[in-house]
């Protein structure tokens, strides 16, 4: 995403992260107030402005609260922090596995698909890990919402800063 910002809603929940345009977008509409600025700065016509790294929202915005984390590949890739499940490489392209094969009745959900990179995708093939001589480093599980917005945030390049804040 390039450089991030974290937005918390209006109680200090964290709401996510948007890229930098979004936040000074947000910054200027006084939608948000800004608890910390990163080191990034842009140029305007008349006027040199620093990005946030962490802003707040002036409103508390409600909501709805989901138990679980959607399915999709993007956050396959990020729950196995873009590594391949077998080699444990960070190799691109990284693709998605499915640990028991489609062909064989496997599901397409968290607890059977993984980050694979493309040589290992290809030597396993329609076959089960241990089959194919490619045991899991890890095991595919379903992740909690709490789970997941640590990981994304590690991910960022802001985690030292909440950190900083005491946020978390």
């Amino acid at each position: 995403m390039g450089e991030s910002c974290v937005l918390l809603n209006g109680d200090y929940t964290f709401l996510g992260l948007v890229d930098w345009k979004r936040a000074m977008g947000l910054m200027f509409a006084e939608k948000v107030r800004v608890l910390k600025f990163s080191d990034r700065v842009i140029q305007g016509v008349s006027r040199t402005f620093r990005t946030p790294a962490v802003a707040v929202l002036i409103k508390v915005v409600r909501s709805v609260y989901r138990g679980r984390v959607p399915f999709s590949r993007r956050n396959v890739m990020v729950r196995d922090r873009f590594t391949c499940a077998y080699c444990g490489t960070r190799s691109h392209p990284i693709t998605m596995d499915h640990v028991i094969p489609r062909s064989r009745g496997g599901k397409t959900d968290f607890d059977n698909c993984v980050a694979c990179c493309r040589a290992c995708n290809q030597k396993k093939g329609a076959r089960l890990p241990n089959e194919a001589g490619m045991p899991l480093r890890r095991r595919p599980w379903q992740p909690t919402i709490a789970e997941f917005i640590r990981i994304r945030l590690r991910q960022s390049d802001v985690y030292e800063l909440l950190v900083e804040l005491g946020l978390l």
